[in-house]
């Protein structure tokens, strides 16, 4: 297991989130997304308020995608796409 901190923006508003999952390397070296690969956020600007899913995708690509939510107030969820970045990658 392997701890993979991050950094994100919120899609609505542009602040900056940081978080942390833990993940597991496959056999060629990239990461296993079948078991734990999402994380809900809830941002903490008191403007914007809205939850919205960080996801690490098996290379190590962090984008923030808003939640179901969003499509009710007719957000579509390919509008509002962000990528962020890895910040540290603690081996257990």
């Amino acid at each position: 297991m392997v701890l993979i901190r991050y950094e994100v923006g919120c899609p609505f508003c542009n602040t900056l989130h940081r978080g942390e999952i833990e993940m597991q390397y496959r056999k060629d070296n990239k990461f296993n997304v079948r078991k734990n690969n999402k994380n809900l956020h809830i941002c903490n600007n008191k403007n914007c308020n809205r939850e919205f899913v960080v996801e690490i995708d098996s290379y190590g690509v962090v984008t923030a995608i808003p939640t179901k939510k969003a499509e009710e107030e007719g957000i579509r969820p390919w509008e509002k796409l962000l990528e962020g970045r890895i910040i540290e990658i603690v081996e257990n």
